[in-house]
């Protein structure tokens, strides 16, 4: 019961960790302004791990490195407390395969992220698209949405697109499951 308890507190305080990361360089990635409510929140909370890295990693034009190596070492420090608590994968090989593994968790928190972004923000254009919130979720989904408008054929006041990113997400959450060693 105590192993159950505790491998349900790791993975809450880790997925939330390494979600906040993964959209701390979402936003530096799409360019949301710093100053918006929703990037100073993102930011006070992930600023103790992320700016004492940008002293060795630089970010990029684009790539937000030091906030992609804390979702990176979160998923790491995941693994391993899990292994820890449960007894599972120190005799099994599963510890050489950590750096895969938490790379292959990495990107699954990004999918699903990405994944509940779309239905938040479908759910939010159905219920109320004069939300504040509405400006920061279309930025940070329009690189993943506009391909899929272009290839879509236009439906008037219906936008499947969002229908057709969470598909595509999912389907990818699968193949990922499947490279997953356990």
């Amino acid at each position: 019961m105590i192993s159950s308890i505790l491998t349900f507190l790791i993975s809450t305080v880790f997925s939330l960790l390494i979600s906040v990361f993964l959209l701390r360089a979402w936003m530096y990635w799409v360019r949301i302004h710093p100053f918006t409510p929703y990037a100073r929140l993102i930011n006070n909370v992930t600023d103790w791990a992320v700016v004492p890295l940008r002293t060795i990693l630089p970010t990029g034009n684009k790539i937000d490195s030091a906030s992609l190596l804390m979702a990176f070492i979160c998923a790491a420090v995941e693994l391993l407390l899990m292994m820890a608590v449960s007894g599972f994968g120190f005799a099994d090989g599963l510890l050489v395969r950590l750096p895969v593994v938490a790379l292959l968790m990495t990107v699954k928190w990004a999918l699903s992220l990405a994944t509940w972004l779309c239905i938040f923000q479908a759910i939010l254009s159905w219920v109320n698209p004069m939300q504040p919130v509405m400006p920061v979720l279309n930025t940070l989904l329009a690189p993943l949405l506009d391909p899929i408008r272009r290839l879509m054929p236009r439906t008037g006041m219906i936008d499947f697109s969002p229908l057709v990113l969470i598909l595509i997400l999912q389907v990818l959450q699968i193949v990922l499951a499947g490279l997953m060693p356990f």
